[in-house]
């Protein structure tokens, strides 16, 4: 196996593995189930003083907005016994931001997914037979460079998520309309920092889930191909 070749299957197997990662954080935050588990498990609607149906409504606004569903965030509900749009000005500009940044990642994620496709295929071209070995090797570089970075990620959540999110924010963002005063805002009070930190040990966690199912099957296949 040439060093060349090794090279460009660890970095065919970084991209496949990223735009994987990208995938999964789309379906987790994308996951309406686990906002209505999230919003039960701490009454989420009547500490906003909203009611569920309201709340779903509203969640369901932004998610769809996020998608490019439609076109705005603008939506009404009941808060307090009051009838009134339930997102103002600075998260509205703030779901501006995000939803850039989504529609961004995700032109990424199919990027390095086709990219490392047409990777695999040439190392095919050249290895035939080999290939299979030659993918093994690059994904276990891969997995390697993966697993430190996630592992650090983690550690660095776990220990304090606060710093972990704020920083997530000013790396991505360059404004402060994601800080928000949870005496005016709704969005803040229907997303807490205990949500986001449930929602990123899900990610984390389906992630390692699916990168050993995607290696053992992986490894599967390459010892039926030695054989």
């Amino acid at each position: 196996m040439h060093k060349s070749t090794k090279i460009l299957s660890t970095i065919a197997s970084l991209l496949f593995l990223i735009s994987i990662l990208l995938g999964i954080i789309f379906t987790c935050s994308f996951n309406h189930s686990f906002y209505q588990y999230e919003y039960n498990k701490s009454n989420q609607a009547e500490v906003i003083g909203m009611s569920d149906k309201d709340l779903m409504e509203a969640t369901d606004t932004l998610l769809d907005y996020l998608e490019n569903k439609r076109d705005d965030i603008v939506v009404e509900a009941t808060v307090c016994d009051t009838e009134r749009e339930v997102f103002n000005e600075r998260e509205t500009l703030h779901m501006v931001d995000v939803k850039n940044l989504c529609m961004h990642a995700k032109m990424a994620a199919i990027g390095m997914f086709v990219a490392s496709i047409v990777l695999y295929v040439l190392i095919y071209l050249k290895e035939k037979k080999g290939a299979m070995h030659v993918y093994m090797s690059g994904i276990r570089y891969a997995l390697l460079m993966i697993v430190l970075f996630v592992s650090m990620l983690a550690i660095y959540a776990l220990c304090d998520f606060y710093d972990f999110w704020m920083n997530f924010h000013y790396l991505f963002f360059d404004n402060d309309l994601f800080i928000l005063d949870p005496n005016t805002s709704i969005m803040i009070n229907m997303f807490p920092e205990t949500f986001f930190f449930d929602l990123v040990m899900l990610i984390m966690a389906t992630y390692v889930i699916s990168v050993c199912v995607i290696y053992f099957v992986l490894r599967a296949l390459d010892k039926k191909v030695k054989v």
